[in-house]
């Protein structure tokens, strides 16, 4: 379908913080939302509502923090700032040039932030998305090779309003409710249904031809999405069960499987081996497979098909790191699983291998959490940062001389 054609699919309209339609002229953020017609389709989110003959509403994304391997970034009122190792350029300044850094602004104006391993992204206001640091696998999205300290524009057909990366490879879901990714495609983290080892893309690659894509999440060999009217589908390595399909064969699937047949799910997000994803009705479910407990399903053995976790059934948000997995509850307190060696959990003592959801602050009031590789960071309502767990490249935003790691929330921001 052309482009003009789809203006005719495709309207969009401004609504206010509850979705309801503002008129003509009202002042409101840019993306506040965007109406997609989806034939008689129809998905929501938390805060997605629905219009008339199941119009699908896509809110701008709610992301406001990304963690990633050694660093973090966060958004409050269109500034974007990021701490802790920057070897890469990922932070916003030279590779190499001064290691840790407490706090980087980037200048633009933003409005959610992701985090990779050796780089950065953050989707803006107007719907375009830039990259820098490394970009050894194309991941900045640039159409080459050339690392870069500086933000560099990626070119998308159309705006974005969701972003997602974690390693080294990054996945968009644009205006037009397609779904495009770039970077590293050795495991079909793509989705382009090629033959392994496949080709890694430097420029962003379209997932399949369907315009119903809601929702994206990124892994680090894997990848996940939900498509309208909420069927989740993933892609790429399946050594441990992580695509959900009930087996570990084939160790790839290059292309998007649906994962069951359940059309009501909300958000998903991806890990190493694991990947965990979240209902309508706030049920958490998660599997693959991580023997520190981050299925949070009471054990520590593999799940290779979805699998609720027991505890509790008013999650709001999920969120994945290497080896644990952390959501916030109803009440805005965030809880979390798995590895703790570092105190990640935000636990009293630094056990390991916790199989059961764990208070991480007894506080309320949490509006974002997000799962590094070995720490984890929380926003509050009043857009301050806090981080728990290792600190040894300053990704907590404190001095690794100083604090060498936390089990208690510290102010990074």
């Amino acid at each position: 379908m052309t482009k003009d054609r789809n203006k005719d699919r495709n309207r969009r309209v401004r609504v206010d913080s509850r979705g309801n339609a503002m008129p003509a002229g009202a002042a409101s953020p840019r993306f506040a939302a965007v109406l997609l017609i989806v034939g008689a389709a129809a998905c929501t989110r938390a805060g997605d509502v629905l219009g008339p003959g199941g119009a699908v509403v896509l809110h701008a994304s709610a992301v406001r923090l990304a963690t990633g391997d050694v660093h973090a970034c966060a958004v409050a009122g269109g500034a974007l700032a990021c701490w802790g190792n920057d070897v890469d350029g990922k932070l916003g300044v030279a590779a190499g040039a001064a290691g840790t850094q407490r706090r980087v602004s980037i200048p633009g104006t933003w409005l959610a932030p992701a985090a990779g391993s050796h780089h950065s992204c953050a989707l803006a206001v107007d719907g375009s998305v830039s990259c820098w640091g490394a970009n050894d696998k194309g991941q900045l999205g640039a159409g080459d090779l050339v690392a870069s300290s500086s933000p560099r524009p990626v070119a998308l057909p159309a705006e974005a309003i969701e972003l997602r990366t974690q390693f080294e490879f990054a996945c968009a879901v644009l205006t037009d409710a397609s779904l495009w990714c770039w970077g590293y495609n050795w495991e079909g983290q793509l989705g382009q249904g090629d033959r392994h080892p496949g080709t890694d893309r430097p420029s962003p690659v379209q997932v399949g031809a369907d315009r119903d894509w809601v929702y994206v999440a990124t892994g680090q060999g894997h990848g996940c999405g939900i498509r309208a009217p909420g069927a989740l589908y993933c892609w790429g390595r399946n050594t441990d069960g992580q695509l959900g399909q009930g087996a570990t064969q084939p160790q790839q699937i290059r292309a998007p499987a649906q994962v069951g047949t359940d059309t009501d799910w909300v958000d998903v997000a991806c890990a190493q081996g694991t990947t965990c994803a979240r209902k309508r009705d706030r049920s958490l479910w998660c599997w693959g497979t991580m023997g520190s407990g981050s299925l949070a399903v009471g054990d520590v053995a593999p799940r290779l098909v979805a699998t609720r976790v027991p505890a509790y059934s008013d999650w709001l948000s999920v969120t994945t790191g290497a080896f644990h997995t952390c959501g916030l509850r109803a009440g805005g307190q965030p809880w979390c699983a798995g590895r703790n060696t570092e105190g990640q959990l935000g636990s009293p003592d630094t056990l390991d291998a916790i199989p059961t959801m764990l208070l991480a602050d007894p506080n309320p009031g949490w509006v974002e959490v997000a799962a590094g590789h070995f720490f984890t960071c929380a926003r509050k309502a009043d857009d301050s940062v806090w981080c728990t767990g290792q600190n040894s490249d300053g990704q907590l935003g404190s001095d690794p001389a100083a604090l060498a790691r936390s089990n208690v929330f510290v102010r990074a921001v």
